[in-house]
């Protein structure tokens, strides 16, 4: 086959066969290279990790007419069942399209997950998970020097700077209606 005096090449890929297109694979391998990364991709065994991505960046996958979140299913399937009730997957590294199962996390629950959240945000900022922000003056500190005010993170020199401001307003608007 192929013309004569042409030198036709087989593709790369071990026990192929095929004839090559591009960069030394038949164009099916060439296919699977560029829509995965690898000319070995197949849909067997890329089945988990394909899907149509949202514009969240979340994928869907879709068995038996029914749609369902990749992720979802790959920890499921890692599990051997279905999620517990309230179970949450978390994607460690933040990247809702990367559904590569060591990058996920099952979470117990919705409050684990924000936890899991907060801790990467401050590892982030401080270099230290445990440490929390104080929502006045935005600085990161030690738990042991922040308060937890009806859910919000506060110094407490930051809490009594608040406090005088707001007395010292109250009495300046009292002192302007009384004259």
């Amino acid at each position: 086959m192929g013309f004569p005096g042409i030198l036709t090449m087989i593709c790369s890929v071990i026990d192929c066969g095929r004839r090559s297109v591009a960069r030394g694979w038949c164009g099916k391998h060439y296919q699977a290279w560029a829509k995965h990364g690898d000319p070995c991709a197949s849909k067997a065994k890329r089945a988990d990790f394909t899907g149509c991505p949202r514009k969240d960046g979340y994928v869907i996958v879709q068995r038996s007419n029914v749609k369902r979140l990749a992720h979802v299913e790959i920890a499921e399937k890692a599990l051997g069942k279905p999620l517990p009730q309230g179970a949450i997957v978390h994607h460690a590294d933040e990247d809702p399209s990367n559904n590569s199962p060591s990058n996920l996390v099952i979470c117990p629950n919705q409050v684990y997950h924000m936890l899991l959240h907060r801790r990467a945000r401050a590892l982030d900022a401080c270099g230290n998970a445990d440490w929390l922000k104080c929502c006045i003056c935005k600085q990161w500190d030690s738990p042991t020097s922040i308060l937890s005010r009806a859910g919000k993170n506060v110094h407490k020199s930051c809490e009594a700077r608040v406090a005088r401001e707001r007395r010292a307003s109250i009495r300046q608007a009292s002192t302007k209606e009384s004259q």
